[in-house]
């Protein structure tokens, strides 16, 4: 039996559970512990999917907050739950919280594998050296393998002194044919476009409207584009403690009737907005991953991203499906945005296209297979 563990479950979560659920090597034998019902880490936002089937996920606290639960509440309904369900190995969402802790130090105790699940990255946050070493004393002590996103997340873990044939990829998947499928689908509708009252062409950005999203400077740089002669709009699917701050700020620059602010959406509806996108946009100054990337490229759009954002070193082909951009630089994000306007529809629908075969190998095939494997070695390494 082996355990996934995540805080509150989005769609992305119950794809990868479901994943390993029907994986061949682990033939069904897998559980769910989800730690809260309620919101979680993003203060009064709640993406928690309860589109579960009768997959075998576990509720801690259903009806509670990640705020209001309490760590060490939290931390020991896990190890309650772990000595009731008394998997063989534990998957573990990072090394920061009590519950997470708890569930790796009950791996160790019970001489069960401990498997780390990292999107962290060096550039995530300024480094302290004490910090760090404390990092590498609890990651050799408590985890056998680890699960990391992409290149600059194996960097770090290699840097906390993790050996790489215990890191496995792929971590940051979702499901590519649910996005691909919802939008074709949805361009043979082109009415829908007027029902989401969609400009003809537009930049696309989909999150939460916080201050880490640099969303005020992705304004700045489109006024810029808009002024040196750019046609297309650009919509913002989401909210978040910014929002009133954007929508002013874009009303001081004078770019009402191009810029929409659309709200938070529903996945069934953000897959139209995706649809009829000319490209889609990632600015952010700090982003472990950026799964909006994958659901945008599984679309079948451009992107432009953030070097900031821990997805660009394996997502982005320069030139090919896209440019990466310094977060900072206004007038490179500009640029990129007037380049991208520029060209042709042959040309977008070769990088369209680039997108897609780039985000087919970062599969929840790819990522239930490295899993598997990890088990399968630690199982190895205890028979030998």
């Amino acid at each position: 039996m082996t355990t996934v563990i995540w805080i509150d479950w989005y769609s992305y979560h119950i794809s990868r559970f479901r994943a390993l659920f029907e994986h061949e090597s682990f033939k069904r034998q897998v559980t769910g512990i989800e730690l809260v019902g309620g919101c979680g880490v993003h203060r009064g936002l709640q993406f928690r999917d309860e589109e579960r089937g009768d997959l075998p996920i576990s509720s801690l606290f259903p009806q509670a907050d990640w705020d209001q639960a309490g760590q060490l509440r939290l931390a020991g309904a896990v190890w309650a739950k772990l000595n009731e369900l008394r998997p063989s190995a534990v998957l573990v969402p990072g090394w920061y919280t009590a519950p997470a802790l708890a569930a790796a130090v009950w791996a160790r105790v019970h001489r069960r594998r401990s498997i780390l699940m990292s999107e962290t990255t060096e550039q995530d946050h300024r480094r302290v050296w004490w910090k760090e070493s404390l990092k590498r004393f609890l990651i050799k002590a408590l985890f056998d393998f680890g699960v990391a996103g992409g290149k600059p997340h194996v960097r770090y873990l290699l840097q906390l002194g993790f050996p790489l044939h215990r890191i496995a990829r792929f971590y940051d998947v979702v499901d590519n044919l649910f996005y691909k499928r919802a939008a074709d689908l949805a361009r043979l509708s082109p009415e829908r476009r007027l029902t989401f009252s969609l400009p003809q062409s537009y930049f696309l950005y989909v999150g939460r409207l916080a201050p880490e999203k640099n969303l005020s400077m992705s304004l700045r740089a489109f006024s810029q584009y808009r002024k040196s002669g750019g046609t297309w709009s650009y919509v913002l699917v989401g909210d978040g403690p910014e929002r009133a701050t954007l929508e002013r700020q874009s009303h001081e620059l004078g770019l009402d009737e191009h810029v929409l602010f659309a709200g938070l959406k529903a996945a069934k509806d953000i897959t139209t907005y995706y649809a009829f996108a000319g490209c889609f946009l990632l600015p952010s100054i700090r982003e472990p991953w950026g799964l909006v990337v994958n659901e945008a490229m599984a679309s079948g759009l451009p992107v432009i991203v953030s070097t900031h954002c821990g997805c660009a070193q394996d997502l982005v082909d320069s030139g090919r499906n896209g440019y990466v951009f310094e977060p900072t630089n206004v007038g490179e994000l500009s640029s990129r945005m007037l380049l991208m306007g520029s060209f042709s529809q042959t040309k977008l629908d070769a990088m369209k296209e680039r997108s897609r075969q780039i985000i087919a190998g970062y599969s929840l095939e790819h990522w239930a297979a490295e899993v598997a494997r990890l088990v399968q070695d630690g199982a190895a390494a205890c028979e030998s």
